[in-house]
């Protein structure tokens, strides 16, 4: 979900029914919504996908809904991360330090977006560095836990992700996943023939962190703010825990890009075919949408031969027209496919996101294969 169009779409129309601004008109509430789910200032990055409509800021009512939204989601993640923490586990103690920075940060929206007041800072809160510390310190050999830790981006994180990263290394060496949130792909692109694998173990997490908030469902009073009784405790905390990966945690994938492309294939002897082996891991195996589809653009980009320009040509027009078929179905459902989306989650057969629409596309009859001549629409 992270990343892709579709997944996009999913959370937008699922934040509907899960913050409820009912008197938003539906182009502002897509935008809003599905920027507010993970309450991250970063967040806000989504309007350069589901732009704020030509009328910019919201009337007083819609500001004042918004705010109350992200007061009732800070207070329902406040109250989870208190919870967790307390039983000393590193999962928990991880999980617990992005829930508080998130409602933490929910102070710091100040305005709603399109308004004129600036938004104003909150101090961190000092238990988010001491729960990642106690999380790193415990963490051991638990992947997830240890993945988890990677969602703290502050400065003062840099120590605990330095060092959760170096014991995924270890413990996965064929798993390309850990090496793309280091900040110079060039010094581990030359070990490219290691990584069998690109698994960010992102739907094991999801559905951890899914069942972590559905045991900690929102108050009768949250609920009331945020319209929670229009969809089961699983479902609200499904798509919670979409919004929260899709905001947090993101790998460096722009550095991969720019050693991969033009001039940069020609920087070292061996580096067009490390690139390809690359593009191929990420393509054939990613657990996310994103990270197929940077492994097909990086077959694009290093495609020597006909042969190999019609391949990567075929997997993006396949990869597109799974993307937008899934869109399309999600945004068919009365509640923009989060139900679907929460019950699939339980299945432990869906191990990724590929696995995920393919389930979404067999159910709704819609063949995985584009039909012949298909090509996705382009802006």
């Amino acid at each position: 979900m992270a990343g892709s169009a579709a997944g996009l779409a999913l959370t937008a129309a699922a934040a509907r029914v899960i913050v409820g601004v009912p008197r938003l008109t539906d182009s502002r509430m897509k935008w809003t919504l599905a920027c507010l789910v993970a309450l991250l200032p970063a967040a806000f990055s989504c309007a350069a996908q589901v732009p704020m409509p030509a009328d910019g800021a919201m009337d007083a009512d819609e500001a004042a809904e918004l705010q109350a939204a992200q007061a009732a989601t800070g207070a329902w993640y406040a109250r989870v991360a208190d919870a967790l923490a307390a039983s000393g586990k590193p999962r928990d103690l991880a999980f617990a330090a992005t829930l508080l920075q998130l409602a933490g940060q929910a102070g710091m929206a100040g305005a709603a977006p399109g308004g004129d007041a600036p938004s104003q800072a909150v101090p961190a809160d000092p238990r988010v560095g001491k729960w990642r510390q106690l999380a790193s310190a415990r963490a051991g050999s638990d992947v997830v836990a240890n993945a988890l830790l990677l969602q703290g981006d502050a400065p003062a994180d840099a120590a605990v992700r330095t060092q959760a990263l170096a014991r995924w290394r270890k413990l996965e060496p064929d798993n390309l996943a850990p090496h793309l949130y280091a900040g110079t792909a060039a010094d581990w692109l030359p070990q490219a023939g290691r990584y069998a694998r690109l698994d960010q173990h992102y739907y094991e997490q999801l559905r951890w962190m899914q069942a972590t908030l559905a045991a900690h469902p929102q108050t009768a009073a949250e609920r009331a703010v945020l319209g929670g009784d229009e969809l089961p405790a699983d479902g609200a905390a499904a798509v919670a825990a979409a919004g929260i990966l899709a905001a947090v945690a993101a790998p460096a994938l722009q550095p991969l890009v720019d050693a991969c492309r033009g001039d940069a294939l020609d920087a070292a002897p061996t580096r067009r075919a490390d690139c390809r082996q690359v593009a191929r891991v990420a393509a054939d195996t990613a657990d996310t949408s994103i990270g197929t589809s940077i492994g097909v653009a990086l077959l694009q980009a290093t495609a020597a031969t006909p042969g190999e320009q019609a391949d990567a040509r075929e997997r993006r027009r396949r990869l597109d027209w799974r993307m937008l078929e899934w869109g399309r179905i999600a945004g068919s459902q009365p509640d923009g496919g989060a139900a679907q989306f929460a019950r699939l989650l339980r299945d432990p057969a869906v191990r990724s996101e590929r696995d995920l629409v393919e389930r979404v596309l067999a159910e709704a009859r819609v063949p995985a294969e584009p039909p012949a001549g298909w090509q996705a629409p382009r802006r």
